[in-house]
């Protein structure tokens, strides 16, 4: 009796971890995800900029890490008092993703950015 009862218990912890693993939420980077810097193009670029709109900067999306993208990310950075480098590392990819692309409501955008920005989480 004594040991089915602690066989259902396990199931059900076990059960409810998962439940909770699914829910839970949002993805993130891959352990690995390189940093985003000057001169790259691609989806990840378009995320940090998607983030910066978000943020309030004046920039366009196009997935070309230029001029106007180095001078929004690196005022974002000064701003929150980062390294102002222009360099898209963990401690900035957490500020952009979960301070305004996780909050943006668009689901496609924060699920696309999780796994392009590096975070710490």
């Amino acid at each position: 009796m004594l040991s089915n009862l602690f066989k259902r218990g396990a199931v059900t912890a076990g059960a409810a971890c998962l439940a909770v693993a699914a829910l839970g939420g949002v993805a993130h980077a891959d352990p690995g995800v390189p940093y985003i810097k000057p001169s790259q193009r691609g989806d990840a670029v378009a995320c940090v900029q998607m983030g910066l709109r978000d943020a309030g900067y004046n920039i366009d999306v196009d997935g070309k890490y230029g001029t106007a993208t180095y001078t929004a990310l690196t005022d974002f950075q000064a701003n929150r008092s980062l390294q102002p480098d222009g360099i898209v590392g963990p401690r900035t990819g957490d500020r952009l993703y979960f301070d305004y692309l996780a909050k943006s409501g668009n689901v496609t955008q924060s699920e696309l950015c999780a796994t392009l920005i590096p975070t710490t989480r």
